[in-house]
């Protein structure tokens, strides 16, 4: 009997020291899609995630809008997250004279400190898990630096 109590303690202190490991997204990470298409992720300590997207990089601090009303105008992209959500919540909000102009929704999950999947949504409406539904949409984020 005092096997099994020693046991169980073991694992709900595991469990609880795995709870309680912080996750931190700062730094450079290469992202790669179902497709094993890959690109650069960079998430700033100040706020700010630059990416490269089809081989053009996306300064998060200073990137040059293409299309729309803002043609050619300097924009902004910064990131927010929620850890106290399970999964992780993270926004990644457009911005342009510091004024929000749209915002991406999505959800992080921690694998490792060096590795994590991230899945965003383009329709306003944040996922609420990855599953067999959405793998395709899926990035998996591997710490680089």
């Amino acid at each position: 009997m005092s096997k099994l109590v020693f046991f169980f303690i073991i694992i709900l202190c595991a469990n609880l020291y795995s709870q309680n490991v912080d996750f931190n997204i700062v730094g450079n990470w290469n992202a790669s899609d179902y497709w094993s298409n890959e690109s650069k992720t960079t998430f700033t300590e100040d706020g700010y995630i630059s990416m490269t997207i089809n081989g053009e990089k996306i300064d998060g601090k200073n990137f040059i809008i293409h299309g729309g009303p803002n043609d050619g105008q300097k924009g902004e992209m910064k990131y927010l997250i929620n850890s106290t959500t399970s999964p992780m919540q993270i926004d990644i909000i457009a911005l342009k004279d510091n004024i929000e102009k749209g915002r991406i929704l999505g959800i992080i999950i921690p694998v490792h400190h060096t590795k994590f999947l991230m899945l965003l949504s383009f329709d306003g409406k944040r996922p609420e898990t990855m599953n067999d539904e959405n793998y395709e949409k899926t990035l998996t984020l591997i710490k680089i630096e």
